[in-house]
This record gives C-alpha cells, structure tokens and sequence, in this order.
C-alpha cells in the first residue's frame, strides 16, 4: 500500500497547515482567553486541560509522521510500530479529553454544578441543555455526531477498555499470505530440528513478507469495532475537528 503521488501531496500541504493552526489557536487559548476567565479552576481547565492536551497532540502528529513519513514504503520493525501506536494512543484520548476540558472550563465559569460524569459537550442529557444553541447545533450536525458516536469515542473506548488500535505488520496478498503461513510452518520445523540458523533466516524472508500498512485498527472480533482506518490523513481530519470545536467553543467561555 502506498498514498498516490497526488494524495501525499495533500496530506504534506495540510500537515504543514495544521502544524500552525494548532501553536496558533495554542497562542490564542493562552494569551486571549484565558485571562478573561474569573473562575480559577475553569481557567485550569483551559490551560493545563485543553492547551496541554494541544501541546501533545502537536508531538504526537509530529512523532508519527516522523516514524512512518507518507512516502514510506519499507515495513515498520516492532520497535517502529510500538513507538507509532505509543503515538497513537496518545493523540486519541486527547483528542476526546479536549472537549471535555472544554466543558468543565464552560459550565465552572458559570457558576454550574454538575457531577464529573455528567460533564461532556457530547452529554446530551446533563451538559448540552446548558450550552448555547449556536454550539448545540453545532454539536448536534451529522458530520460530528458521527464523528464523535462513530469513531472518536469509539477508538476511546477501545483504547481505553477492549482492543487497544494498532497497525498491522504488512499488507498480504492472498499469494502473500499463502506463503507467509508456509514459512511459519517452516520455521516451526526448522525451530523443531535445532537448525535455528535456518528458523532465523526463514523468520526474516516472512518478516518482510508484503506492503506496508497505512491503517490502524481495533479487534477484526469486536462487533462495535470500528472499519480500519487511514492514519495520515485521519490524524489531520482529528486535529482539525478538535480545533474547529475550541473555536465554536472560544466565544462563549
């Protein structure tokens, strides 16, 4: 698997762009609105919540396209694909953790009380009837209920209680996979003999047996797992949304 010529020129372009959006709306977070805000556990929401979990997000988008940069082709060793899916996890509880930091510094500013639990822009039921319908409609549109119900909570939840996401050692062709599943016999025969000089050599022809991969997924089990999904280009989608929800957000806090 690889990005076409003209994808990879879209993902570096709006990587470069989101890399300055996010230290400007960083920028702004600190410097703007936060001294407007009198409640000082809410301003600690917004500065060592929402600006802190920025500040991760930006390393973790910087750590992941620089472990498996777009026009890689070369397959991931497990170290490099450790270290992408430490990333990984990273940037996904953030990205959910920044609309709840959100929350908490919105309703604390004023004045109202609800139970930890209960906080959450995506709370229907306790924290949104206190939002303006400005947000509220915003939150409620088809393009974030689905991201927020289909995918950004979901990899949360995963990550956090079921399968952890992760990205494939390769791509296999059916060919592929037919001769990937012989060498593993191979091996298990060589391993068997003591003949570990061939069971090394045998392990590192099926180690670089297909494509890399460029999705991340959940359990192939999981009925409520979500389709894998594209890494690059999704992690500019996330970022984007998450800035998209301060900056509806920004005026009312």
């Amino acid at each position: 698997m690889r990005y076409s010529p003209e994808a990879s020129a879209d993902i570096q372009k709006n990587l470069s762009l989101v890399s300055q959006e996010l230290q400007d709306i960083w920028i702004s977070l600190i410097y703007e609105v936060a001294p407007r805000l009198k409640n000082e556990r809410a301003k600690e929401f917004l500065l060592q919540g929402v600006s802190r979990r920025l500040n991760i997000i930006q390393g973790c988008i910087r750590n992941i396209f620089r472990i498996f940069p777009i026009e890689r082709t070369q397959l991931l060793n497990e170290e490099e694909r450790a270290d992408v899916a430490i990333n990984l996890h990273a940037f996904l509880i953030n990205i959910h953790g920044v609309p709840d930091n959100l929350a908490w510094a919105y309703l604390l500013e004023r004045g109202i009380n609800l139970a930890p639990k209960q906080v959450g822009l995506f709370n229907q039921r306790h924290t949104q009837p206190h939002l303006p319908q400005e947000v509220l409609a915003y939150l409620k549109s088809d393009g974030i209920t689905k991201w927020h119900g289909e995918y950004a909570k979901n990899f949360r939840d995963a990550l956090a209680h079921r399968i952890p996401p992760y990205i494939a050692p390769a791509v296999l062709t059916p060919e592929q996979e037919k001769r990937h599943r012989e060498l593993g016999e191979q091996i298990l025969v060589a391993a068997k003999a003591g003949n570990y000089n061939r069971a090394f050599k045998l392990t590192e022809e099926q180690e670089a047996c297909g494509s890399i991969c460029l999705a991340f997924s959940q359990s192939f089990s999981d009925k409520e797992a979500c389709a894998p999904v594209i890494l690059h280009p999704q992690i500019i989608v996330d970022a984007r949304t998450v800035m998209q929800i301060i900056t509806m957000m920004r005026p009312h806090l």
